[in-house]
């Protein structure tokens, strides 16, 4: 029989113990495969083989308990909806378990909180208790955290409701089964302490609110003794066995009935210890669905479970020993009478702990697989989390369980002292170290029992390798034989650093040594006190002690070793002869001397040794303090213990401090001075310690005071050297001056060696400044020391710095000054050195730091200035910046940095407002101003603001005002200034970017008053630029009534705008902002409405000087400007709209009196009237027009008639301005009956002026005559017949004398005769050919390259238009009309052709082409010539939208004639003469390229260079294939496509940027575009029109498209291109191609009435057939296009081949696909000439030997140029190529003279 297998315990005490456990839960002990032993001795063999593995059956888990729904009938009384939300909660998909967890809390919990149903609901739901119950467990205990989340607030929920919560506590206590019962508190218990935190948490909400442990309560379910020990069952099986508590709880559906193999039938409770690692089969669930329960494995699940229960048996055993819960001892003594006897009692009690006695529960504390001390796999290997709940667990026990722990502790002995010291997990060592201590300081036995338990499974392990019986233990002994396995790994402990937790670890060694017995110490080797030590010395041998607080583990590993080393001298001096001897030479005792002292002295003097060498070769990084106070303290216990033990250790200290002082070679380590000052303060006064530590001071203050007096003999000294000799007497420099002689001594020292302090130490001289007290010798001392440092200027970079940061750091005495002036010009050289070098320099750190630390050093007017000097330096350069260009404003960061760190350092108001005027207002400007006009640093602006706001902060109010006033002066300067870069905008956004603003009344303040600009108004001139602007302003006179005057250049600022208009520009901006202000100051409209015509004047006549405009200036600028001058004209100019204003204004002006009363815009208006009766100009008047412009809106016939009693009064001192508010009324006012006198007044005083009178006063007439004329389309007469007739009969006379006539007559004469016009049309007679004759004189004298007859060709071109309406529904008229009409014409579109350079372009120009282009739009057949293409298409680069407009309209009627008559001569041409070509006018445009800036900026560039490529496009339009052919071969060499139309077309559509940024197209047809509807408001307009000339090029120039995207490289711009084309043009494209085929004039000309032929579309395929029948069959070609045509070639198959050869079909079909590829044909021109070659194959005629096609691909002509000698046919142009390229005139087939046959 084979002998039984061991046990799971070790030793005999574990065994019993692990017995008794399994007894006591009626659990038989499992068999165990015995541990395979290695034999002891070398000739020791196993008796016998080890015994095989038998399969043990596991505990089969409890049957499934029915669902209460079925088994109560709920399933037949509960809602359906809640029955299956109940079923789902059976599931075992998680999700399921989810939703249902989710419908139950918000479907029914939730309803029932809103109180929806009443009582009905709370009822349903207390039926429903017994099934929740039932999920608890398993839904408590889900591997989904969600699930247990869910289900944790769930049952929260249900006990939230009073009712719900009775029942609950109902059925735990009274109706369940005592194991559901068991589950429930459980998996409860264990929730509560659940590995999550927020699981943990919301359930321990509920557990402490709803249960207790103490008397019961109707709120709350006591668990009392009853229900306790269920728990505690439950949580112990848990601990032991959690995968069959989890199996348990939810037991696995049987796949098949499988028999048992023996083993009886478990119930899942009562569970022996499993091993985690048994690898048992056990009964697998049913196949299911992972997706939730794969968040964990099966090993993770049985942490979970662990810590949980361990978790909830520290609360049992709260519960259970707190005084608060604990029954009363009256209660126990109670119920251990009722039960028997108390000691039933305390055998209950002990059974109650019997399961904390089994040792595989606490191999929970072991990180290993197999632990030392119980024959089974490891509770805690790989979970340290399991393992930090095991020691908290042990910390409860520890202090709630005092007297029930003594039973453990020889299980808990080998397990703690097992497991701590090898536990590599730093956060379990964080939980170990209080219960570790706790019990190791209240049970220091268990060393021993640890040692005894060793040796007993080792005899055990012989005893069963032998095959003997198990014998019971041995009685434990006090002095266990050999080597402790616990002290060992101790020792191993400290080597690697106590585990790398040295700072944790190290305060815990000394509490831990004194727990262990010297019995267990002294085994351990023959020198087991030096072994302690060398355990403790091999961390830092390891340099295990560098971490990242190298620090703080230093410090705690020196603290350890220095009282563990006390700690041991203490029991060996006060420990038996024979125990010391043991503890010195351990198991080698016997055979040593017994001279105890001496080894102690020697351990010492050896320890202390190390600790010094350690500290001071740095590998201990331990402060000197801390170091001092540790070995103070060591030096003190030991003088304590013996005086001679103190001499030991003391004697190495103070020779080694000796010996590094001393040498001279090396630097004094810096500890040497900490740890001197920690020994003179820690020892204690009056003791043999402390006067050995004051005796080695004084030695060592002597020692270096010698060797700093060498070194300044010395060539050079050693830096280190230096610095820790200084650090001594910086350390103790009282002392060395409290000895007089000594202090005599260091004077001398001092004094003769100033110069060599300096450079060499200067440490040390400030320590003599800072130690001496005699103010006197000291500062002569420091006299000396300015001296020598002003006299050596070049070496201040090396001996100034020294004393600055002595300075810096208040290490010089106050009272310190200079005598003198000697650094003051050591200090302007080094200011000068700052300001001209580099920033970062030296010089430019040491005079900052100079100004702000000054005292010791200069005088205080010598620093104040330095100040002045670099605030001027400051200032001047700011000016720089702003005028000069080349100024760069890194030049501030200098300036800026000292006077920042001055003004941080000492900002006292005091220190600054000597120079605060000249400061502040810069850095305000540099602050505000300066980053709106240039691109300054932040780092320079964050500099500015902050001295700013440091100084309105500090700053006097006096001071401040006086800041203010200078900014506003500065302000003011910079507005007007036009040299400077600041814009007027800049000036105002920086007062309203500060606080300042405010403060400010910028009207008054920073603009110029009224006066100061009325005066530079009126140094402005007063006339227009240039005459030609009255086609646009009728009120512009003719040049003969003003006087011209030159302009001359002014000085422009950036934006190119003079000192006027700059300072009206800002005027104009703030008031825009300020409405009220506005109203206030309504004189200022003045100046803003005439800058407004200034700008119209530029912005008209861009060539042209202004007086206040540079040319330069940005037509962006201009339009913004009358954009708000319009914008503020009309908030102003609304006042004007009372009912009696303009009584009271034309009152005034009558009665020529003093206007009051008057307010605003009227006073302005009397202003302006009063003044042009002094003075009148044109300007002026304008001005009046622009404001009676809006004020005579709402002006009443009455208001007009006092108007024109107004403008009659003054029209002899004031004509221009008269003729103003007469042009005005007859505009805006109705008619007033003076007016219509005023007309028949001037009409009849035209008779009385002569001839030689008709350049003065019949100007003027004709000019008040015209500006009286009404609106053609209104109801007024101008004049009646007769006086019209008249008024012709006067100026005819006017023309036909002798005198010279000016042409400005002319000009208004033919304005006025656009008046008469219609007053005459029904009236015969020669007036009509005055007028004729007019008309045609001035179109024939006038010309678009002179200004000056711009006025007289735009009125005359009205006056040709109003005769060409007139006369087409007067046939009197017409037949007069046509007579003169041809010539006219001519002249018109011979003025429309002619091209001006792009310098002379205006708005006049523009106006008078629009005119003209109106006129010529349906200009007849018989002047549209060939030539009218290159003439005229340069206009489509007109600057107006209008001309560009209309010129497109002309050209495109131009470009059918020029293409018509080219392909006449293409078709005509035998002999390839003719050369289809594109106008070379048109090319020069195509070639001009814009970029995109000019595209956003200037709209009709871009819209004229699109307007150019859609004329271009055009002239394809009936174009044959070889007329097309030639322009897309010259297009093609150009390279216009590729490098102008695309890169623009893309540019535009924004798909450089990708699919993403470009332009949307969705909404859009891309195949129509209406001109009439283009506007530059929008940009859209002009990418919609780009997309329409995109698809245009796409469709009559594809095979130049394709080319461009065969050659691109750019891969994203390639990709970005097709895919944007194959979706919004393809389609568009491709439909508009099948169109063309159904096209029936198309049809008639592939069919040409042949009825063989048939063609057919398949627009769902995009597919056409051609088919010819021959006889019954039809020969068929099918073209396919592509989804993405035209970037892809078509597809072309012949589907049925009939009546042809292969070869000539290949050339048929070639010659198709040459014709859709690479000649952008369509598909029509395609068809066309394959049809061509099938009816000409068939009707006999040959193909042409060259191309080998009957029709010519290129002019579709047959073969007829025969060769005489071999017959064969050739096309004339391939026979003209031929000779060309073969240089010979002979056959290609039979090589004989073509021409002569021969």
């Amino acid at each position: 029989m084979a002998p039984k297998g061991k046990s799971s315990a070790t030793s005999a005490t574990r065994k019993k113990h692990a017995r008794k456990a399994a007894s006591t839960q009626g659990v038989v002990e499992e068999p165990q495969v015995p541990k395979e032993k290695k034999p002891k001795g070398k000739d020791k063999k196993s008796k016998k083989e080890p015994r095989k593995k038998v399969y043990v059956p596991p505990v089969k888990p409890a049957p499934i308990v029915p669902d209460p729904l079925d088994t109560l009938g709920l399933a037949q009384r509960l809602p359906a909806e809640l029955v299956v939300v109940l079923r789902l909660l059976a599931k075992k998909d998680a999700t399921t378990k989810r939703r249902a967890l989710e419908d139950m809390q918000t479907a029914w919990i939730g309803r029932a909180k809103k109180g929806e149903e009443g009582e009905y609901l709370v009822y349903t739901l207390q039926e429903i208790i017994p099934v929740w119950l039932h999920h608890i467990p398993a839904l408590f205990l889900h591997p989904s955290r969600r699930i247990r989340l869910q289900a944790i607030a769930l049952h929260s929920s249900f006990l939230e409701f009073p009712n719900l919560r009775t029942q609950i506590f109902f059925q735990i206590r009274e109706a369940i089964s005592s194991d559901q019962a068991e589950s429930i508190l459980g998996s409860w218990c264990l929730a509560v302490h659940d590995i999550d935190r927020q699981v943990s948490s919301f359930a321990r909400e509920s557990w402490l609110r709803y249960v207790t442990a103490a008397s019961p309560s109707d709120d709350k379910l006591a668990l009392g003794a009853t229900l306790l020990p269920r728990l505690w069952d439950f949580v112990q099986r848990t601990l032991l066995d959690p995968s069959g508590v989890y199996l348990y709880i939810n037991p696995p559906q049987p796949v098949l009935p499988v028999r048992a193999q023996g083993g009886k039938k478990g119930s899942g409770r009562g569970t022996p210890v499993r091993r985690d690692g048994d690898s048992s089969p056990s009964p697998s669930p049913s196949p299911r669905a992972k997706a939730d329960e794969d968040e964990e494995n099966e090993q993770d699940r049985k942490a979970r479970l662990r810590v949980g229960a361990f978790g909830a048996t520290e609360w049992v055993l709260n519960a259970k020993y707190t005084a608060a819960a604990a029954p009363s001892k009256t209660d126990e003594r109670a119920e251990a009478k009722t039960t028997a006897s108390v000691n039933e009692a305390e055998e209950k009690e002990d059974a109650f702990f019997e399961p904390l006695a089994n040792p595989a529960l606490w191999s929970s504390l072991y990180y290993g697989k197999v632990p030392p001390f119980v024959d089974s796999e490891s509770f805690g290997f790989e979970q340290p989390v399991v393992r930090r709940s095991a020691w908290s667990l042990l910390q409860t026990l520890v202090q709630k369980c005092k007297a029930q722990l003594e039973s453990l502790v020889p299980v808990l002995s080998s397990a703690i002292l097992r497991s701590a010291w090898v536990e590599p997990d730093p956060n379990v060592r964080a939980a170990m170290w209080q219960p570790l201590l706790v019990f190791l300081k209240e049970h220091p036995n268990a060393w021993t029992l640890e040692a005894e338990a060793e040796k007993e499974d080792e005899e055990e392990s012989g005893s069963d390798s032998d095959g003997e019986a198990s014998k019971p233990p041995l009685k434990p002994s006090t002095s266990p034989t050999g080597p402790s396995q616990a002290y060992t790994e101790f020792l191993q402990f400290l080597a690697t650093g106590c585990s790398g937790s040295p700072a944790q670890g190290y305060p815990t060694v000394l509490i831990i040594l004194s727990t262990i017995p010297s019995s267990i110490v002294s085994p351990s080797s023959e020198r087991p006190l030096e072994d302690l030590f060398v355990s403790f010395w091999a961390a830092v041998d390891a340099r295990v002690l560098n971490s990242l607080d190298r620090v703080a583990a230093s410090t705690a590993f020196f603290a350890s070793v220095l009282e563990s080393l006390v700690f041991v001298v203490r029991r060996v001096v006060s420990a038996p002869a024979d125990e010391a001897i043991s503890l010195i030479h351990g198991t080698a005792a016997e055979s040593q001397s017994p001279n105890v002292d001496a080894a102690v002295k020697t351990l010492i003097q050896d320890q202390i040794k190390r600790a010094w060498q350690e500290l001071s070769s740095g590998r201990l990084k331990v402060k000197g303090a801390s170091a001092g106070t540790e070995l103070a303290k060591t030096f003190a216990a030991l003088y304590r213990l013996r005086a001679d033990l103190f001499e030991a250790g003391w004697r190495v200290v103070a020779g080694a401090i000796e010996n590094s002082v001393k040498s001279a070679a090396e630097a004094v380590p810096a500890l040497v001075p900490e740890l001197l000052q920690q020994f003179v303060a820690s020892l204690e006064r009056g003791t043999a310690p402390a006067d050995a530590a004051n005796d080695l001071l004084l030695l060592v203050v002597r020692t270096t005071l010698e060797e700093c007096a060498a070194l300044l003999q010395a060539d050079e000294a050693q830096d280190a050297l230096v610095a820790s000799l200084v650090g001594i007497l910086e350390r103790f420099g009282e002392l060395v001056f409290a000895d007089d002689q000594m202090a005599k001594d260091v004077d001398g020292l001092v004094q003769s060696q100033t110069n060599r302090l300096l450079t060499a130490m200067p440490s040390l001289l400030l320590l003599y400044l800072k130690f001496r007290k005699d103010e006197v010798v000291a500062s002569t001392v420091w006299h000396r020391v300015l001296e020598t440092v002003g006299r050596s200027s070049e070496e201040l970079d090396s001996t100034l710095p020294a004393l600055l940061d002595a300075a810096e750091s208040k290490r010089l005495p106050d009272y310190l000054r200079p005598q003198g002036e000697a650094l003051h010009d050591a200090a302007a050289h080094m200011l000068s050195e700052a300001l001209a070098g580099p920033q970062g320099a030296t010089s430019t750190s040491l005079i900052g730091r100079l100004l702000v630390n000054y005292q010791p050093f200069i005088s205080r007017s010598c620093r104040e200035g330095l100040l002045h000097s670099l605030v001027d330096s400051f200032r001047l350069h700011f000016d720089d910046v702003l005028h000069e260009n080349k100024s760069s404003v890194d030049a501030f960061n200098i300036p800026l940095s000292l006077l920042h760190d001055l003004i941080e350092r000492d900002p006292s108001a005091s220190a600054i407002e000597s120079f605060a005027s000249s400061l502040f207002p810069y850095a305000f400007l540099l602050a505000f101003l300066l980053p709106q006009v240039l691109p300054v640093d932040a780092k320079q602006q964050a500099l500015a603001k902050g001295l700013w706001q440091k100084w309105v902060h500090i700053g006097s109010a006096e001071a401040k005002g006086t800041t203010l006033s200078v900014i506003k002066h500065l302000l003011r300067e910079l507005l007007i200034d036009s040299s400077n870069k600041a814009t007027p905008e800049h000036v105002l956004r920086t007062l309203s970017a500060s606080s300042f603003g405010s403060k400010v009344d910028v009207l008054s303040d920073i603009f110029p008053s009224r006066a100061e600009l009325d005066s530079m108004l009126e140094a402005l001139p007063s006339t227009p630029l240039d005459p030609s602007l009255a086609v646009v302003d009728p009120l512009v006179p003719p040049s003969v009534q003003y006087r011209s005057i030159k302009v001359t250049a002014s000085e422009f600022d950036t934006q190119g705008l003079a000192k006027y208009a700059r300072t009206v520009h800002g005027l104009l901006l703030y008031l825009v902002d300020e409405r009220q202000t506005a109203k206030e100051s309504m004189w200022a409209l003045h100046h803003i409405l005439a800058l407004a015509i200034y700008a119209e004047e530029s912005s008209h006549l861009p060539g042209a000087q202004s007086p206040v405009f540079a040319k330069t200036v940005a037509r962006a600028t201009l339009q913004s400007i009358l954009d708000r001058v319009q914008q503020l004209a009309a908030y102003l100019l609304s006042s004007a709209t009372d009912e009696k204003w303009h009584s009271s204004v034309t009152n005034a002006l009558v009665n020529q009196g003093p206007a009051t009363g008057l307010e605003g815009v009227g006073q302005l208006v009397v202003d302006l009237v009063g003044r042009a009766t002094r003075r009148d100009t044109v300007r002026e008047s304008r001005v009046l027009h622009m404001i009676l412009r809006h004020a005579l809106s709402t002006a009443t016939k009455a208001d007009s008639e006092q108007w024109m009693l107004v403008a009659r009064k003054i029209e002899k001192l004031a004509p221009h301005t008269s003729l103003a508010i007469i042009f005005s009324i007859t505009r805006y006012a109705p008619e007033p009956t003076r007016l219509e006198r005023f007309r028949n007044e001037l009409a009849a005083g035209t008779l009385g002026i002569p001839a030689s009178k008709a350049n003065t006063e019949g100007l003027w007439l004709l000019r008040n005559l015209a500006a009286s004329a009404p609106d053609p389309d209104s109801d007024v007469v101008f004049l009646p017949q007769q006086r019209a007739i008249n008024l012709i009969k006067a100026c005819q006379q006017w023309i036909t004398s002798d005198e010279d006539l000016e042409e400005d007559v002319q000009s208004e004469m033919t304005l006025v005769f656009a008046s008469l016009v219609p007053i005459l049309s029904n009236v015969a007679g020669g007036h009509w050919d005055l007028v004729f004759d007019v008309v045609e004189n001035n179109l024939e004298n006038s010309t678009l390259d002179d200004p000056s007859t711009y006025v007289t060709l735009s009125r005359t071109l009205q006056l040709f238009m109003i005769i060409e309406d007139f006369a087409s529904s007067n046939k009197a008229l017409k037949a007069i009309w046509d007579e003169r009409r041809s010539a006219n014409l001519t002249l018109i579109r011979d003025l429309v052709s002619l091209k001006l350079e792009s310098s002379t372009l205006s708005t006049p120009l523009s106006m008078c082409r629009e005119l003209a282009l109106q006129i010529v739009q349906d200009l007849p057949p018989s002047l549209l010539t060939r030539d009218t293409l290159p003439k005229m298409c340069h206009l489509v680069t007109d600057g107006s939208i209008d001309v560009q407009r209309m010129a497109y309209q002309l050209l495109q009627e131009a470009a059918k004639k020029y293409t018509e008559e080219l392909v006449i001569e293409a078709a005509v041409d035998t002999e390839d003469a003719v050369k289809p070509e594109l106008p070379t006018e048109l090319l020069n445009i195509l070639q001009h390229s814009l970029n995109q800036e000019e595209g956003e900026e200037y709209g009709e560039g871009w819209f004229g260079q699109i307007l150019a490529w859609m004329v271009t496009f055009d002239l394809f339009h009936g174009a044959s294939l070889k007329v097309k052919s030639g322009y897309i071969d010259q297009l093609k060499d150009l390279d216009l496509v590729g490098s102008r139309l695309l890169p623009a077309v893309f540019g535009l559509l924004d798909l450089y940027g990708g699919m993403a940024k470009a332009f949307k197209l969705e909404i859009w047809d891309v195949d129509e575009f209406y001109l009439d509807y283009y506007t530059t408001d929008t940009p859209i307009s002009l990418r919609l029109l780009t997309a329409h000339l995109y698809y245009r090029a796409l469709l009559l120039v594809p095979s130049l498209i394709r080319a461009w995207l065969n050659d691109c490289r750019d891969r994203q711009l390639h990709t970005t291109v097709t895919a944007y084309t194959s979706r919004h043009f393809s389609p568009a494209i491709i439909r508009t191609e099948l169109e063309r085929v159904k096209d029936p004039s198309a049809a008639q000309e592939l069919v040409s009435e042949n009825e063989n032929i048939t063609i057919k579309v398949a627009n769902a395929v995009n597919e056409v057939t051609a088919a010819y029948a021959v006889d019954e069959q039809k020969l068929e070609l099918t073209i396919k296009l592509p989804a993405d045509w035209p970037l892809h070639a078509v597809d072309i198959r012949d589907s049925r081949l009939v009546g042809v050869t292969e070869d000539r079909w290949r050339a048929w079909v070639l010659g198709v696909r040459q014709i859709l590829t690479f000649r952008s044909g369509s598909i029509v021109d395609g068809l066309s000439f394959f049809l061509k070659n099938v009816t000409s194959h068939f009707a006999g005629i040959a193909e042409c030997a060259i191309c080998y096609s009957i029709v010519n691909p290129t002019d579709g002509s047959l073969p007829r140029k025969p060769c005489k000698t071999c017959k064969n046919r050739f096309h004339a142009a391939c026979l003209y190529k031929w000779f060309n390229t073969s240089h010979s005139s002979s056959c290609p087939l039979c090589r004989s003279e073509i021409m002569t046959g021969k």
